[in-house]
């Protein structure tokens, strides 16, 4: 996800201006030649930043749109070029999450190390990132109490952008950090997930829907089994879920997710409204050649 500066300039310019701009104030405003500007117009257009209007351009009326003219108001004597630019808005996601060492931020954006140090030195005198020491390491957070629009802003373009990913005729589950999972009643473009990989595993389901995810990509079995996790909306796929955990409980038995605890509550013999009892679980174990048999004094580790 990146922003040129000349791109956050041409932002400030049209997000500033009381009326829609014509390119050649941008040629003016930034010294550069028209194809340039051109180009930079159609980049923020594919961002959800800006619109055409005619030969015009305004702010778009998208969530990123209207986060950052609540930034840019927000923060208007700040260098917003120097703190978006490059792959900082990456950068910045990531920390909106949780405090991360500048290894692990290197290693989850794929950015260099040296490129991340440089990132985060720029920032912390803004005090839009804060260091801490966690033992031996030094743990970077976004200070969003100061810099909420900044989240706000870095927040909505991220989710514009995965967004765009899910086809037109098709129904969004959840959106992830860089990818979308969703289910359509047509067969897509996309890598199947969810309870439609479940066959690649001994499980056939007549299922109605297809669940896939974007971008394509090779999936592990633990992401599938989230997939599903996320997908499930019922006691039918509930009692799925559980059935793919026990077919493939060595690979599975690490995850996490808030389900999890009624699982496995659910497998220690507990009854949890919603979901399958142990002897149905046993039933449909049976069908799918699962070997599953529990009693109350057998209890599964947490």
């Amino acid at each position: 996800m990146r922003l040129s500066e000349n791109e956050i300039r041409a932002l400030v310019l049209i997000t500033r201006s009381e009326v829609p701009v014509h390119p050649h104030d941008l040629y003016e405003e930034l010294g550069l030649q028209s194809e340039s500007v051109s180009r930079i117009i159609t980049r923020l257009k594919d961002k959800g930043l800006v619109e055409r209007a005619g030969g015009e351009i305004l702010l778009a009326g998208t969530p990123p749109a209207e986060a950052f003219k609540r930034l840019y108001y927000s923060h208007r004597a700040s260098p917003l070029p120097e703190i978006l630019s490059g792959r900082r808005v990456e950068l910045l996601s990531r920390l909106g999450q949780s405090p991360r060492s500048l290894e692990a931020l290197a290693e989850e954006t794929d950015i260099s190390s040296d490129t991340v140090y440089y990132y985060l030195q720029g920032l912390r005198p803004l005090g839009i990132v804060s260091r801490s020491r966690q033992g031996k390491a030094y743990l970077y957070s976004f200070n969003y109490i100061i810099w909420k629009e900044l989240k706000d802003f870095v927040t909505a373009l991220r989710e514009f952008q995965v967004l765009r990913l899910v086809p037109r005729e098709a129904l969004l589950i959840r959106s992830y950090e860089n990818s979308v999972l969703f289910k359509s009643l047509k067969q897509q473009d996309a890598t199947p997930t969810s309870f439609s990989s479940y066959s690649e595993y001994g499980i056939k389901l007549g299922l109605r829907d297809y669940y896939y995810t974007l971008p394509k990509r090779e999936l592990f079995i633990g992401e599938i089994f989230i997939h599903s996790l996320d997908s499930a909306e019922d006691y039918r796929q509930r009692l799925f879920c559980i059935l793919f955990y026990l077919k493939n409980r060595d690979e599975l038995k690490d995850a996490r997710h808030p389900m999890m605890k009624s699982i496995r509550a659910v497998l220690r013999g507990e009854h949890i409204k919603g979901y399958p009892t142990v002897e149905e679980i046993e039933e449909q174990a049976e069908l799918y050649e699962i070997a599953f048999k529990l009693t109350i004094s057998q209890r599964e580790e947490k």
